[in-house]
């Protein structure tokens, strides 16, 4: 049995560096005293939200680890993502937001403020049939408005790409009590094997 090809989109290893705390008491946005997150999109995807730690001097650094979001693409999103819509550029983009203060499910983002983003367009490294690092370390994000214009922030993110491969299956005709899978082929339909439930069963 042939596996359909997907894709997984990783991205985690997430930290936010702050710079000298005098620096951002002249900003508009006061970090120090909010919790942080972000706002991880991607073209087709509803976008995903996790929360960015403040990663201090004295720590060794971010959960290289942990993992905020994951996408899962198919042959058919990469297609989508490579082709240039009228409001859309030529490439997708995977762009993280990175906001301050509490969010608000119910009503956005209002009670929040944006610090910067982080962009990475998508390419034929996403297509490869190995895991590929697309991203890994420290970016600046965002601009301060004191003279000078210096980096506000940095955003610790990784980003991985790997082969994800599935078999696609799905119930013959109507789904009874003893329905026959088949396997997914094109327009191939394989039986598999066929299996048989109770009724009354509770789970």
């Amino acid at each position: 049995m042939d596996p359909r090809a997907f894709v997984k989109v990783s991205v985690g290893a997430l930290g936010l560096k702050i710079p000298d705390a005098s620096k951002t008491a002249r900003s508009s946005v006061h970090i120090l005293s909010s919790p942080c997150f972000c706002e991880i999109r991607l073209r087709g995807f509803p976008a995903q939200i996790a929360s960015v730690p403040l990663i201090s001097p004295s720590a060794s650094g971010p959960d290289l680890h942990s993992i905020a979001a994951s996408f899962y693409l198919e042959e058919a999103d990469l297609c989508k993502m490579s082709t240039p819509t009228c409001f859309q550029s030529p490439k997708a983009d995977l762009e993280i937001v990175i906001f301050t203060g509490r969010q608000e499910p119910c009503c956005g983002n209002s009670r929040s403020k944006r610090i910067g983003n982080f962009r990475l367009q998508a390419g034929p490294e996403w297509r490869e049939t190995r895991t590929v690092q697309l991203h890994n370390g420290w970016t600046s994000i965002g601009k301060s408005k004191v003279r000078g214009g210096s980096p506000e922030a940095e955003l610790h993110v990784r980003v991985m790409v790997e082969p994800d491969p599935r078999f696609i299956f799905q119930f013959d005709d109507e789904t009874v009590l003893n329905p026959r899978i088949v396997q997914l082929q094109g327009s191939v339909r394989q039986p598999i094997f066929s299996c048989k439930f109770s009724r009354g069963s509770r789970f």
